[in-house]
């Protein structure tokens, strides 16, 4: 395993499985059934430790963090207080601006309680699984989605029922091949306050959907940092741009190029901000 190997000390931060009656017990709160890839990765790994016994305070995920399925519950809550609220979640003139990478796969919504948060950014963003799909999309895939992101995502090697452990077999392709990544210096988990951070006033301060900051940019990237063209990036907004280049090269999505609005990193601040997709 490549975490024994290369990174024991955050191989320490992954809790045991989660038992069969608490799974269980989960599901009936969330009133429907995870999918089988998801269920069998939480039987193995029940999401991580803020903090291990050695000291490692580093998400799996390049400094994000795979949340405990009893978080995932939590976040799943406070994000239903959203689908009714007519500034956010029951704008209709707010879903309008939703769009989807490839289009018609993931529902034009702001929140949708078919989005279930397994990675997380702790500024209300998440990686996850999608129950209730669009037209052209599966239930199973995995999406980026959240307050930043206007635009959700169908990961490349993330399509289709499998999804979840399509995404985690990618992950580890990655780190056996040792590109794309570097192992940084000291951790930052980037967790002040984050204890207070969870939850829709936080997430929502203004009421119309805006927050502050970006999508968590060097949040919790000591130890596992992206490198290569993607160096600097927000995990996340690097994990839908490269899908998005990946979706092009197949032939799933095309594009107009606009002229994109630059960060202080000479970067676009999301992939839609680059382009117009469509099928």
């Amino acid at each position: 395993m490549w975490l024994e190997r290369e990174y024991p000390e955050l191989g320490d931060t992954l809790n045991y499985g989660i038992l069969p009656q608490d799974l269980a017990e989960i599901e009936m709160a969330f009133g429907f059934s995870l999918p089988q890839p998801v269920r069998e990765s939480y039987l193995c790994v029940d999401g991580q430790e803020p903090e291990s016994s050695a000291g490692c305070a580093e998400g799996l995920f390049f400094g994000l963090t795979l949340l405990p399925l009893e978080d995932v519950l939590e976040e799943w809550r406070f994000w239903r207080e959203v689908d009714d609220d007519p500034a956010t979640g029951a704008n209709g003139a707010l879903r309008e601006l939703m769009e989807s990478i490839p289009a018609g796969w993931v529902r034009r919504e702001y929140s949708c309680r078919g989005w279930i948060p397994l990675v997380a950014d702790k500024a209300g963003n998440y990686l996850g699984i999608d129950m209730n799909p669009g037209e052209g999309g599966a239930v199973g895939q995995v999406i980026v989605f959240g307050r930043d992101f206007d635009t959700k995502v169908v990961m490349w090697r993330g399509d289709g029922p499998g999804g979840w452990a399509k995404f985690l077999a990618g992950f580890v392709e990655d780190l056996e091949s040792g590109e794309g990544f570097e192992m940084g210096g000291a951790a930052h988990d980037g967790s002040d306050g984050s204890e207070d951070s969870i939850g829709y006033e936080s997430y929502f301060f203004d009421g119309v959907g805006g927050g502050q900051g970006d999508t968590g940019g060097d949040v919790g990237t000591g130890g596992l940092k992206i490198a290569g063209e993607y160096k600097g990036w927000n995990v996340l907004e690097a994990w839908a741009d490269k899908s998005l280049r990946r979706w092009i090269d197949a032939g799933i999505v095309s594009v107009t190029v606009l002229q994109p609005p630059s960060t202080d990193k000479g970067k676009v601040c999301c992939p839609h901000c680059l382009f117009v997709a469509s099928l």
